[in-house]
C-alpha cells in the first residue's frame, strides 16, 4: 500500500507584489518569495500527522501544493500513491477542510447543503442521501441536520465541514487549522471525532495544521515543525523532545543531606547538582536517560544513608520549548 504523502525536495515560490511599481519601466522587481523551500517527508496511510509552525512558515502553502490547488516550483510528491500531475485522482482521493469555511449555504439546512456538495463529487441522488446520512451520523450532526446552517454554533458548522470533505470517502483528509475560533467544549467533541472516529474507527489518514501545541501533542502519532519554509524537526513528541534534552531532570529535596550520601549518588548518576538551603535540608538536580530505571536506586541510596525525602519533582522537556528552540520564537496555544 503506497504512503498517504510523500515529498521530495518540494518547493514553491511567489513572486513578491510589487504593485503600481512593477508598470515603472526600467523597474528591477525584488526577488522571488519562498513558501515553501525543499520539503522532503513522509506520511502513512492511517496516520495522524501534525504539521507545526508560526504565522508564514509555509503550512497553507504545503497543503495547497499537495491538493493540487497550485504548481510546485521544484522537488515531487506522491499523494495516496499519484504524482502531483495525476491532479483528477488526487482530488478524488483527498479531503480539504480549512478553518474559516465561507462556502456554505447558510439558508439551506445542514442535509440540503452536503446533498449539494454530494452532487457535485458526481454521486446519484440516491447515492447522495445514503453518504449524506453516513457523514451526518460520523459528526454527530443527524438530530439538527434538517435545521438551517446558519443556526449551527461555530463548533457544528466546523463539524458540517469535515462532513463535507468526507462525503466522497477520501483515503487523506487535511484539517487546516480546524479548531480555530472554537471554543474550549467545541475543540473538546472535535478532537474526540477526529481522534476516536476518523482516525481510529474509519482509518482515514489526517494531516492537520495547527497553532495550537497542546493538541497535537493529544492528538498526532507524529509531528513536524516548519519555519520558513522548512521542515525542521519531525517525530514523535519524545524524539523532539530528545533532540532538545534527552532523559528527564528530576528534582529532589531532601532532610538530612550528608556528604557521604553526595559521593554514592555521583556513581549512579552524572552532572548531580546539590544546593544546600540550610544545614540540614539540600536540593539535588540531575537528568537521566533512563529516569525510570535510575530513580529506584536514587531514592534507596538516600533512605539508605539516612536521608529523608521530602519533595520529588520530574520535568520532560515541553513541546513548547523544542518549537522554540527550532523556530527562534516563542510557542503560543490559544
Amino acid at each position: 500500500m503506497p504512503c498517504a504523502i510523500e515529498t521530495f525536495d518540494l518547493a514553491k515560490q511567489f513572486p513578491r507584489n510589487q504593485g503600481l511599481r512593477g508598470f515603472i519601466p526600467g523597474f528591477r522587481p525584488s526577488p522571488m518569495v519562498t513558501a515553501v523551500d525543499g520539503v522532503s517527508l513522509t506520511v502513512e496511510q492511517g496516520e495522524l500527522f501534525g504539521l507545526l509552525g508560526p504565522n508564514g512558515a509555509g503550512k497553507t502553502t504545503l497543503i495547497k501544493l499537495l491538493c493540487t490547488l497550485i504548481v510546485p516550483t521544484a522537488g515531487t510528491a506522491r499523494v495516496n500513491g499519484y504524482d502531483l500531475r495525476q491532479e483528477a485522482a488526487i482530488k478524488a482521493s483527498v479531503g480539504l477542510v480549512t478553518g474559516d469555511e465561507r462556502s456554505f449555504y447558510w439558508r439551506l439546512s445542514g442535509r440540503q447543503n452536503l446533498e449539494f456538495f454530494a452532487a457535485l463529487h458526481g454521486l446519484s441522488t440516491d447515492q447522495a442521501q445514503r453518504r449524506v446520512q453516513q457523514v451526518l451520523e460520523l459528526v454527530e450532526l443527524a438530530a439538527i441536520a434538517d435545521e438551517q446552517f446558519q443556526t449551527y454554533p461555530t463548533g457544528m458548522r466546523q463539524r458540517l465541514s469535515i462532513a463535507r470533505g468526507l462525503l466522497h470517502a477520501p483515503q487523506l483528509l487535511f484539517l487546516d487549522e480546524p479548531t480555530k475560533s472554537l471554543d474550549p467544549l467545541a475543540t473538546r467533541h472535535l478532537h474526540n471525532l477526529i481522534k476516536n472516529r476518523l482516525a481510529s474507527q474509519e482509518g482515514v489518514a489526517i494531516f492537520l495544521t495547527t497553532h495550537r501545541l497542546e493538541e497535537a501533542e493529544q492528538l498526532c502519532h507524529r509531528v513536524a515543525i516548519m519555519d520558513q519554509g522548512r521542515i525542521r524537526a519531525c517525530g514523535t513528541i519524545p524524539e523532539l523532545r530528545a533532540r532538545l534534552r534527552p532523559g528527564e531532570h528530576y528534582r529532589l529535596k531532601i532532610r538530612g543531606f550528608r556528604p557521604a550520601m553526595q559521593a554514592a549518588l555521583a556513581k549512579l548518576v552524572s552532572g548531580l547538582r546539590v544546593t544546600f538551603l540550610d544545614d540540614q535540608d539540600a536540593w539535588l538536580e540531575f537528568t537521566a536517560l533512563n529516569g525510570e530505571e535510575i530513580l529506584s536506586p536514587v531514592l534507596d541510596v538516600v533512605r539508605s544513608s539516612g536521608g529523608e525525602i521530602r519533595a520529588l519533582q520530574s520535568e520532560a522537556v515541553s513541546l513548547e520549548e523544542v518549537f522554540a528552540h527550532l523556530t527562534g520564537e516563542p510557542a503560543y496555544g490559544e
